[in-house]
């Protein structure tokens, strides 16, 4: 019985190395932004935009939101989990 304990041991610490590897790379990308008035997409670095997120005293149902350089819309992420757990997804209605 002991190998079948040491195989096991061994496949749960490949998983776990595995998990943390892409928790690794997961925060190392950037959050990919869109401007909802004339839809240009703009890669911005989870450092800026998780600091951002941590000293924004607003409403936190609210995504961190930038101002595009193009039109001076609103930038929105696509997708973003924030620091204090939440996270925002937008809308195909908000997109159209």
């Amino acid at each position: 019985m002991p190998k079948k304990k040491k195989m096991k041991d061994k496949r749960r610490m490949q998983i776990k190395k595995r998990k943390q590897a892409e928790r690794l790379l997961e925060e190392k990308k950037d959050v990919t932004f869109i401007c909802l008035d004339c839809k240009v997409t703009e890669d911005i670095p989870r450092g800026v935009v998780e600091s951002f997120d941590v000293f924004d005293d607003g409403d936190l149902s609210v995504p961190p939101r930038f101002t595009c350089e193009k039109c001076g819309g609103t930038m929105e992420p696509i997708k973003y989990s924030g620091v204090h757990g939440i996270t925002y997804e937008i809308s195909e209605e908000n997109l159209g």
